[in-house]
């Protein structure tokens, strides 16, 4: 019975992000466990540039199960989400090969029912409506002879605003939650962009 339960509310969600009239339904149901999966790129500043910072930017690739893509094929210029993350460096660790970096910032996502990011213009990620806004501290472990890499933000609820869903309205959880983002990603030398990355967030108790 739950999972019925389960395949109707996706259906019915589905149905209004892609402008298909639902069933009747409560206004709002709130999204608890924050189930995504993120695929995208990074820009740090250049080396010696005071202070640095580096943004991160892309689509979401998985949302709940829903149906998120516009078409196809299912990529940056046809995903209804993006995603957008501002941060600072604090500090960088060095210990043999590795580069230890923590950061500290904020991880916007947004709903745009046009559909049109492109990695040619970072800003187009940014298009349409805030729908869940976070802070993060984020923790990278780089290797630097293969280039490769692994982040985790532990995220917390500032902002979320309900979005359309056919008679329905859903809610990306709530103000104060908590979640993780775990990251993986290779280094892009020379660049832009100077990573290429993707992951995936869960919420924490």
């Amino acid at each position: 019975m739950r999972s019925v339960r389960q395949t109707a509310l996706a259906a019915a969600l589905t149905a209004g992000l892609l402008g298909v009239p639902a069933s009747a339904a409560p206004p709002v149901v709130i999204a608890r466990n924050l189930s995504l999966e993120l695929v995208g790129q990074g820009i740090n500043t250049p080396p010696g540039v005071v202070p640095a910072t580096t943004t991160q930017f892309g689509y979401v690739s998985y949302l709940l199960g829903l149906a998120i893509f516009k078409g196809e094929p299912q990529n940056e210029t046809t995903a209804l989400f993006t995603f957008y993350i501002d941060s600072n460096t604090l500090r960088v660790v060095s210990d043999g090969p590795l580069r230890v970096i923590v950061r500290e910032g904020k991880f916007t996502i947004y709903r745009n029912p046009r559909a049109n990011a492109s990695y040619d213009d970072p800003a187009s990620f940014r298009q349409g409506s805030p729908v869940l806004v976070a802070g993060f501290r984020q923790q990278v472990v780089l290797d630097t002879v293969s280039g490769t890499f692994a982040a985790r933000n532990l995220d917390r609820i500032t902002s979320t605003t309900p979005f359309p869903a056919g008679r329905r309205s859903l809610q990306l959880g709530v103000v104060g939650a908590r979640f993780v983002t775990v990251l993986t990603g290779h280094t892009n030398m020379p660049g832009p962009p100077s990573v290429y990355l993707a992951g995936y967030t869960f919420s924490q108790p």
